[in-house]
């Protein structure tokens, strides 16, 4: 080796050594660990066979995310990866690597694959299905397997031009009469086929999968191996491979349900035990000489979700899938690189031919075998027809076994060249089988499923699917009733909201469905009905005839638009015209004598040419600005939302704090920590909002959408785990919603902020109620005020409400709102004696766009609680009381407008209630399911009420005060009333309970003394408008359509009250 130079910079030096002249041995030596050939900063000998494992595994991944609305089998593709892998490792000597993988132990590919393939799929197998389709399974999986490897070897025997002997021919036919239990099923497992006959497949594929090991193992030995009782060895083998290994499978499985039962809650334990015991099971089972295959099919068939803890079936399920995804992953790799190596000096245009003869003699002796067996298949279990038959024979997938067993045969030492050669052929060929069934059966077995209509969605389970997408949507429906109860969501964009959530039908109407659906008109002459329907050619012909309109709509208008008042076509105007003037220049002085101011001019403006660079930027600004304007509405996007979380945030520790303070005067202290910490987050939201109005509605939009699919996916949940929704169906209306959450990202970053029309058709009380609407645009007025203007004093009448357009104000007061509580029972400590919380000494809030102001005043005409200031300038939506009051006399039917204020008060006074008195419970979800079950009663003052009968879940408190009859004690606003409290009295002037049924079906007894849904209020409000008709037949008409319309939504029976 030439010497190095001092001074070559392009010498790798190791970081920690000295390079220099005199370098020993040892250094050298050293040096060669970073060096190939001369100095390299690779080191040789890592672990390459890891990396590629992990590379597999990311290009499977990968695979399956491009791959995953194509029809392309990813095994396919990691198959000819491999494949590539070893032709490229047959040419040269760079990667020693593969050829170990080549070598690969029969052994260990069979211990190391193999538990997970077993486990998973009788794992996931009906149990009560398998069980009556046993005999079924049996015959396919013996008789059947056992015909099958004959009529194949025999065939194999006679056609094949390989001189292979009997002995060879029958092993080959035992190799490829061995199906793959999760590769035959799964291209059949979601598309609606019936289970029995996913079962069917299945089962039959784990027994002849584990006789296929019994028979191939027995038939090989005794091919090469010499043997004195034949007899007896196989009676031997029988005893260990069939009946110890049920046993011993039945005794495991029971161990295994011992441990789990005294596993409470833990996941990652009962996820290691499954993972574990697996390859424990089967381990032992076959170092025992029994069929590890049969022992892991006898404990994944005995161990159900049940074994596990509530809710682990899921994950489990996911858990295992992904473990078999990787396992093919690395089994059709190894396959494609063992190939590649073993058989490739051996491929030629006759192996081709034979590849195409055994791939159609496999399927075609299948078919012969199952419809020789199909007469006794018909009167076993659930029964067999044709059509079973045909997807069962074209569903066989050749997969883990195959490719196993012929793995295994090739390892084996050959005594000749010929025996090398057949080894290897079968090799080749069973590998191609394999990869042609994959290619051909895989993708086309779903087309034969519904062709044959065995995935023909059937009316039971069109009726289950229709009422599950109904469920969802009324949950849907309630969750965003609920959710405009949030002061964060108020002004959120509804419209856009609901349109992105609507949850469609998944299964396909057929023809029949959509005639009955279609439009039809009457015939004037012959009173028939007529199809209101176009021709596909008609509807193509209009969509043509209304795109060009459009476009030269859009044309005109874009022509009509002054061009002029463009930037950028100013500046390229003012290019043209310095461009036309320095040719003009240019030609002008060209044939004039050149003098020292001509030069200069031509010069001056040769110079105004670098306009022309500048232009550049009409392409690049606008990207540039985009990706400027994405990145800001990211951040701020972000910053409020940390604001929300932290405002939140503070309001759960608050409910918690009382518990963990220990000390009166600690609980102070950090309250008024907490509120202070609080207001000034709230403010700091209202001054984002009024910054950055289009980005504060994109979050609130997207939170409220996003509060809506989480509901929405807890519903699904709880319909898959009760039963009424098949897992199946459970999986379709799941990837409906993964794609409306996939969608919710597409939603615009910014959002135009409502308007005051817009935000009084999402006030929860109108509900889209089109004359209510336009009798309050007639009546409202927008007012504007300031900063620092008050828009209401503490203590003086309510004038109307106010419906916030834009801005924030300041809720400020002496003390908390009373929730029509008296000031002498507050001043006695009623509310801290019932609820053990002290009243706070003041009051301050803030309110932004989308909330409105007074509505609980104007309905009990008590005076305000609080002075309302503007904290920046504040547009609102005003409504009068005496319109308000005139609105309530003019909307009577059921439910009334003032019925629907007093709901959406109670409700939102009910969750706070809840989230202060058990805030470890998601009763926002809870309320949702039980929105349609929930209505407010009118309890008078000194009258009595019965409460808590067997169809209530809770009564609530929700204004003024009540006595309980029996015990005396007295209940302040906002409370839950114990389920102790059977009857209660009114204690004052306006009291209201927000009732919870828990029950929907039963009809409403008729009684005399059924008390009216907010009565009261009526009643003054009749009294004091002097209405055409009495008191009574007001109580009688409005207020009994009010109770009407209650009872009609919970469908439960009256609560009854008597009259002291």
């Amino acid at each position: 080796m030439a010497p190095l130079p001092m001074n070559d910079a392009s010498v790798f030096i190791p970081r920690g050594h000295d390079v220099t002249l005199g370098v020993d041995n040892a250094a050298s030596e050293e040096m060669k660990d970073f060096s190939y050939g001369t100095f390299h900063i690779l080191r040789p000998n890592r672990p390459i066979t890891l990396l590629l494992v992990f590379l597999s595994c990311a290009v499977g991944a990968l695979l399956r995310t491009v791959l995953k609305e194509t029809k392309v089998p990813i095994l396919v593709v990691i198959f000819f990866i491999g494949l590539v892998i070893g032709i490229v490792a047959h040419f040269t000597h760079q990667l020693p690597f593969v050829k170990h993988i080549a070598e690969i132990d029969p052994v260990l590919f069979l211990h190391l694959f193999t538990p997970v393939i077993i486990f998973t799929a009788s794992f996931e197998m009906d149990f009560y299905i398998f069980r009556k389709s046993f005999w079924q399974v049996l015959v396919l999986a013996v008789p059947g397997f056992l015909m099958n490897c004959g009529f194949l070897g025999w065939l194999t025997f006679k056609i094949n031009k390989y001189n292979w002997s009997w002995d060879d021919s029958m092993l080959f036919g035992i190799i490829l009469s061995t199906t793959d239990p999760i590769l035959s099923v799964a291209a059949v497992k979601n598309i609606g086929l019936s289970k029995i006959v996913t079962n069917l497949i299945k089962g039959e594929s784990l027994f002849n999968d584990a006789t296929t090991v019994i028979i191939f193992e027995l038939y090989r030995d005794l091919v090469h191996q010499s043997h004195q009782e034949v007899v007896k060895e196989i009676f031997v083998q029988l005893i260990l491979k069939f009946f110890a290994s049920i046993a011993f499978g039945f005794l495991s499985s029971k161990l295994v349900s011992y441990w789990l039962a005294h596993i409470f809650n833990d996941g990652i334990i009962e996820v290691i035990l499954s993972f574990s015991m697996a390859y424990v099971i089967f381990f032992l089972a076959e170092w025992f000489g029994m069929s590890g295959v049969i022992s892991l099919c006898m404990l994944g068939l005995l161990l159900d979700s049940v074994s596990f803890s509530p809710g682990m079936d899921a994950f489990l399920y996911k858990f295992w899938a992904m473990l078999t995804f990787l396992a093919h992953i690395m089994i059709y790799l190894i396959m494609g690189i063992v190939i590649a190596q073993k058989t490739f000096p051996y491929i030629n245009t006759r192996g081709f031919f034979s590849v195409i003869t055994v791939y159609l003699s496999l399927n075609l002796v299948r078919a012969l075998v199952i419809l020789t067996l199909s007469p006794f298949l018909s009167r076993l279990g659930y029964g067999f027809n044709w059509r079973w038959g045909a997807v069962l024979v074209w569903s066989g997938m050749r997969g883990t076994f195959t490719l196993n067993m012929a793995l295994a045969l090739s390892q084996t030492p050959s005594i000749t060249a010929a025996d090398l050669q057949v080894k290897t052929m079968i090799l080749l060929h069973c590998g191609t089988a394999s990869l042609l069934t994959l290619i051909i059966n895989s993708t086309t077995v779903k087309k034969l499923v519904v062709t044959l209509g065995l995935c023909n969605i059937t009316l039971p389970k069109r009726m289950a699917m229709h009422n599950a997408v109904q469920r969802i949507r009324q949950m849907e429906a309630n969750a965003f009733s609920m959710l405009k109860l949030d002061r964060f969501l108020a002004d959120a964009n509804w419209t856009m909201a609901e349109d992105s959530m609507t949850i469609e039908y998944p299964y396909k109407l057929d023809t029949e469905e959509i005639r009955q659906l279609s439009k039809t008109l009457k015939c004037p002459d012959c009173d028939a009905d007529i199809a209101f329907e176009r021709s596909p050619q008609q509807i193509a012909d209009i969509m043509e005839e209304a795109r060009l309109r459009l476009l030269t709509a859009q044309i005109a208008l874009a022509m009509g638009r002054t061009y002029i008042y463009y930037h950028w076509n100013q500046f390229d105007l003012i290019v043209i015209v310095v461009g036309i003037i320095d040719v003009m220049i240019i030609n002008l002085f060209k044939n004039m004598t050149p003098s020292y101011p001509m030069i200069n001019t031509i010069r001056i403006f040769r110079f105004g040419r670098l306009l022309r660079v500048f232009r550049l930027f009409k392409l690049t600004l606008p990207t540039l600005i985009f990706v400027l304007d994405k990145q800001i509405n990211k951040q701020l996007t972000f910053r409020y939302d940390i604001a929300k979380g932290y405002v939140q945030g503070e309001e759960d520790i608050k409910r918690l704090i009382e518990q963990i303070s220990g000390h009166e005067k600690v609980y102070i202290e950090i309250t008024k920590i907490l509120e202070k910490n609080k207001q000034e987050a709230m403010k700091e939201l209202g001054l984002m909002q009024r910054d950055y109005p289009e980005i504060v509605t994109a979050v609130k939009t997207r939170q409220a959408v996003q509060t809506v699919l989480n509901t929405a996916s807890e519903t699904l949940k709880f319909m898959i785990s009760g039963g009424i929704v098949d897992r199946n169906e459970g999986a379709e209306l799941h990837k409906v919603i993964l794609v409306k959450k996939k969608h919710l990202a597409k939603l615009p970053p910014t959002i135009a902020p409502p308007t005051a029309q817009q935000l009084l058709h999402n006030v929860m009380w109108l509900q889209d109620n089109k004359n209510q609407i336009e009798f309050i645009q007639k009546k409202a007025k927008i007012l504007y005020y300031d900063y620092g203007d008050i828009i209401c004093e503490e203590g003086e009448l309510p004038q109307g409400i106010h419906l916030i357009v834009s801005g924030m104000i300041k809720l400020s007061g002496s003390s908390a709102p009373r929730y029509g509580v008296d000031k002498d029972v507050m001043k006695e400590g009623a509310k801290k004696t019932t609820h053990g919380h002290t009243a706070a000494s003041s009051y301050t809030d803030y309110m932004v766009t989308g909330a409105i102001i007074g509505e609980l005043n104007c309905l009990t005409k008590q005076e305000m609680e609080y002075a309302v200031s503007c904290e920046t300038a504040v547009q609102t939506c005003f409504i009068s009381i005496d319109d308000l009051l005139e609105a309530f006399d003019r909307f009577l039917e059921p439910p009334s407008l003032e019925y629907k204020i007093w709901l959406k008060i109670a409700l939102d006074i009910a969750l706070k209630t809840y989230k202060e008195n058990l805030p470890n419970q998601d009763w926002s979800y809870k309320l949702c399911a039980q929105y349609s079950n929930m209505y407010v009663v009118d309890v008078l003052n000194h009258t009595k009420c019965d409460i808590y009968d067997e169809a209530m879940d809770d009564v609530i408190l929700v204004h003024g005060t009540v006595q309980d009859c029996q015990l005396g004690q007295r209940y302040c606003a906002p409370c839950i009333l114990p389920k102790t409290c059977h009857q209660v009295q009114g204690t004052s002037p306006a009291t209201k309970l927000l009732i919870i049924r828990s029950i929907e079906g039963g009809a409403r007894k008729s009684t005399g003394t059924c008390f009216n849904v907010c009565q009261h209020h009526a009643d003054r409000r009749c009294a004091t408008l002097g209405q055409l008709f009495s008191m009574e037949s007001r109580n009688r008409s409005s207020v009994a359509n009010d109770l009407d319309y209650t009872y009609m939504s919970s469908q439960s029976h009256s609560v009854r009250k008597n009259k002291e």
